[in-house]
């Protein structure tokens, strides 16, 4: 059968990968010029500039691994420690490291009495049911009780718990204020803490996207092309591009965002799925890359550094020479640094760059101007896993007219995992459909 991918981040170029293997025609379309939506690195001047995702969480991230091993190229992830700073707003500095959770136990900050807290909670966790998969809202949804995670956190770990462990390392994760998050994803991330090993492709976080396009044969790339609307056509649907293209498929997968997905489908999408993803809740999202051809800081003695103890607009600095060492040129550096989204509600773009620069030296050290600076900004870029989320947007598949699809991080989390896992259910729920449409002889 011949399908339609709008959106060729990582949901789209898994749906693709999916629907590919199994032996059907794929049309991906988007208005960008290369895939990867916000796993994409751009070069710029010798440094690759991440846009969005920054790591791999192998053992953490099953179907993302699951399908790098499919396609060959496991081994040529490359690990990361992710040795990491905590920095409160007196300046005091804390070394930890992001994926050992115990090293978080060794915090002067926290008294005997927060750490029996912290281990007596954690045991409490490992013995209690979670989701089976973290990155599947079907799975979090049982488990989503309604309450927030600072809520939670405050009253199970103590306010140095919170603001020195939990906060920190949610606001990196999601970009999201812990206050408006369900509880189901951080806690099965905890209890899974142990699984975790950071890796990044070569070529950065897109790589991914290149090799699951580079796997689909027969696959037709329609980037630079946007959608503007999808039609019904008989049993199947007509996608037209703004150009005013036109082309007949027997079914779309869906992997823009949720709102975007809505707007395509008007006149034939039902009320009720479109009501949800309209009124899903999206946030700002903004990083920003400072590079330096020169490193200023190279005995600097972490990777990364995260803000801990009161909230700030910055949530993390990373430190690009150590996670992925072909992104920067021959003694260069290059800072990402990510930004919450509520604080960037009222951020110019000369804001966000001013407020770069300043934290960078305040974290780092003193420094020349970087050579240059490069935002992305997205208006609309993060959703809000907020409590009731996940049983509300999984409910959607079963609403959708026959043959359409699906896909995006905004299903659980945002992050690569999210994505991938749900563009390859899509992929497969249209192979099914093809199934039976074959059987029934249509």
């Amino acid at each position: 059968m011949n399908f339609a991918v709008i959106g060729a981040g990582a949901a789209g170029c898994a749906a693709t990968y999916t629907l590919s293997k199994n032996g059907h025609r794929v049309q991906v379309f988007d208005g960008a010029d290369a895939v990867g939506g916000r796993t994409r690195h751009i070069q710029r001047e010798g440094f690759s500039l991440p846009s969005g995702a920054l790591f791999l969480m192998e053992g953490l991230y099953p179907r993302a691994t699951a399908l790098i091993e499919e396609m060959g190229r496991r081994r040529e992830l490359i690990p990361w420690g992710g040795e990491t700073q905590l920095i409160d707003e007196g300046g005091r500095r804390y070394a930890v490291n992001f994926v050992r959770m115990m090293t978080y136990l060794s915090l002067p900050v926290l008294t005997f009495a927060d750490k029996l807290r912290l281990l007596m909670t954690g045991a409490k966790l490992m013995l209690s049911p979670s989701p089976k998969n973290p990155f599947d809202g079907a799975d979090l949804a049982p488990f989503d009780k309604g309450d927030n995670v600072e809520a939670w956190a405050r009253s199970n770990l103590g306010d140095r718990g919170f603001d020195y462990i939990i906060r920190p390392m949610m606001d990196f994760l999601t970009a999201a204020p812990s206050r408006e998050l369900a509880t189901a994803f951080p806690l099965a991330m905890v209890k899974n803490a142990l699984k975790i090993k950071l890796s990044v492709p070569p070529q950065g976080m897109g790589q991914i996207c290149d090799w699951m396009i580079a796997a689909s044969p027969g696959a037709k790339l329609h980037l630079s092309t946007p959608v503007e609307r999808v039609e019904r056509q008989g049993s199947g649907y007509r996608v037209v591009t703004k150009a005013g293209e036109v082309h007949d498929v027997d079914g779309v997968v869906f992997a823009t965002e949720a709102f975007e997905s809505a707007r395509l489908m008007e006149g034939f999408l039902p009320q009720a799925p479109a009501d949800k993803l309209v009124h899903l809740r999206y946030g700002k999202y903004a990083t920003v890359s400072l590079a330096y051809k020169r490193n200023p800081w190279p005995d600097f003695p972490a990777d990364m550094v995260l803000p801990a103890g009161k909230q700030i607009s910055i949530n993390c600095l990373i430190l690009n020479s150590r996670r992925q060492p072909g992104s920067v040129p021959p003694g260069g550096e290059l800072v990402t640094i990510y930004f919450t989204s509520p604080f960037l509600e009222t951020m110019s773009d000369e804001d966000i760059r001013r407020e770069s620069i300043e934290a960078v030296t305040r974290v780092f050290g003193p420094a020349p101007e970087p050579d240059f600076v490069h935002l992305f900004v997205y208006p609309r870029g993060i959703s809000y896993s907020s409590p009731g989320t996940y049983a509300r947007m999984d409910s959607v598949h079963g609403e959708l007219p026959p043959g359409i699809r699906l896909a995006g991080d905004y299903f659980a989390n945002n992050s690569v995992e999210t994505a991938i896992s749900s563009g390859e259910r899509a992929g497969q729920a249209l192979h099914r459909f093809s199934q039976v449409k074959a059987i029934a002889g249509q």
